[in-house]
């Protein structure tokens, strides 16, 4: 079930989607899962609010909960991980109107979605960069995501883009970047 549904509809007429998946059929959580037990619950909400410069904010409510089994990392064995994930989040057209980041507020995430969005691959997205660092699996994502981390450290103090300058923690979004690259 991979639907995919217009953008600014769905934001505009306040609609909601809601499902459910199995874990495998989530082929980007492949190397996380340690069987094919689970169940992944999903509601997406558009809505939109007017912004202060007099345009339209395009919004969507994500809420995604279940679980599946991924190996622990300590004991290498299948432990069940439960999903609680809401976000909300702000629909722009390209990059170019994402907000710097010193703007951004925490409760809400900048998504870039010119006309449709596939709603299979927005559950699977959240699922990722909620996914404790511990679980990517992969070596190579491994490696990559340590030495980002790496020079996110180096570069903490001056403000580097994927990291909170108190914990030098790199950005989800760094995280799934990583992802999507393998």
């Amino acid at each position: 079930m991979s639907e995919t549904i217009p953008i600014d509809r769905f934001t505009r007429q306040k609609q909601t989607v809601s499902g459910q998946y199995a874990p495998r059929e989530l082929t980007g959580l492949a190397e996380q899962l340690a069987g094919d037990e689970g169940e992944i619950r999903f509601t997406l909400t558009g809505s939109e609010a007017k912004d202060p410069a007099g345009g339209h904010k395009r919004r969507i409510r994500c809420t995604i909960s279940g679980w599946f089994l991924v190996l622990d990392p300590g004991s290498v064995k299948p432990e069940r991980l439960d999903l609680d994930i809401e976000s909300n989040l702000v629909v722009v057209k390209d990059e170019s109107a994402l907000p710097p980041l010193e703007f951004e507020t925490e409760d809400e995430d900048y998504i870039v979605c010119a006309t449709e969005m596939n709603v299979m691959e927005r559950v699977e997205e959240e699922i990722l960069l909620d996914l404790p660092s511990a679980l990517l699996k992969h070596a190579g994502t491994m490696n990559k995501v340590a030495a980002t981390k790496t020079n996110a450290k180096s570069h903490a103090s001056d403000g580097f883009a994927g990291v909170d300058k108190n914990t030098a923690k790199v950005s989800p979004f760094a995280r799934l970047a990583v992802l999507k690259k393998n």
